[in-house]
């Protein structure tokens, strides 16, 4: 019974974090990216940046997914060097190429740039 539970609740939390991060970016204000924006899109996948998993969490590809809708308004560019940055501080950990490819597929979103620990962002 227990489990049952915690199942419910864990998918609740997630229902709810997704719908908030999706609010979080389409109602606020048009002016320019942030690195907040991009934080929140990428916190759900931390986890699975630093093993590959079988299927990528629902919340990660909400996250991914979010990320590209600002990619749409802002530009690629702007999100990826929020992404760099990110990876390096506060998140501190090191993405492999394949990883970066392989959690983009299984979430069905192309960022325009692959996180792997030494990407180029454009000028």
């Amino acid at each position: 019974m227990a489990h049952n539970n915690n199942t419910w609740m864990a998918t609740t939390t997630t229902m709810t974090s997704t719908l908030l991060l999706l609010l979080l970016v389409h109602l606020r204000p048009a002016s320019a990216v942030t690195c907040e924006d991009i934080k929140a899109g990428l916190e759900p996948c931390v986890t699975a940046m630093t093993t590959l998993p079988v299927a990528a969490p629902a919340a990660c590809c909400a996250g991914l997914k979010a990320i590209v809708d600002l990619e749409a308004d802002f530009g690629v560019t702007a999100t990826c060097k929020c992404t760099k940055a990110l990876l390096a501080t506060p998140f501190g950990i090191s993405v492999s190429f394949n990883v970066s490819v392989g959690i983009q597929s299984l979430c069905t979103v192309d960022l325009g740039y692959n996180f792997n620990s030494d990407f180029v962002c454009g000028a």
